[in-house]
């Protein structure tokens, strides 16, 4: 018996720690492409950095405590499960699009694609294309594989 329960907190610890350490790192990684200060300065919040920091960290901890300690929704009515989970991909497209930006901003894409392909007018047209392309199939993928 004993076994057990110190075989399931040192498991739980082992996850635990390991999740926060997979969290700050990424955390690490997304303030040093610098996803937050541009969106930011594209807002013009810039007064709001520190919230908008805070809130990444709480909801990357709290992600964490999810995948290690997983909740049953099936005690919830359906359509509140639903909904919560429509809110949780929500939000992780929207993160994982901005990620995506800023990596593709960091690395020199979109300026050394409209040299390769020799475009000079339309070109937001374009960008705009792509992320109704990246929507429309997130969009697909999660009807498709709910």
């Amino acid at each position: 018996m004993w076994i057990w329960i110190m075989s399931r907190l040192f498991l739980s610890w082992t996850a635990l720690a390991a999740g926060f350490a997979v969290a700050g790192g990424f955390f690490a990684f997304i303030s040093l492409i610098g996803i937050i200060p541009r969106l930011a300065s594209v807002t013009r919040t810039a007064d709001y950095v520190v919230t908008y920091e805070n809130s990444l960290a709480l909801g990357l901890i709290l992600m964490n405590l999810v995948s290690v300690w997983q909740p049953d929704l099936s005690i919830l009515p359906y359509r509140i499960s639903t909904a919560l989970l429509d809110i949780t991909a929500l939000f992780g497209g929207i993160f994982i699009g901005c990620l995506a930006g800023a990596l593709a901003e960091v690395v020199n894409v979109i300026p050394i694609l409209s040299r390769r392909l020799k475009m000079r007018k339309g070109f937001p047209w374009f960008v705009f294309a792509f992320a109704l392309g990246k929507c429309a199939g997130s969009l697909l993928q999660m009807v498709m594989f709910r």
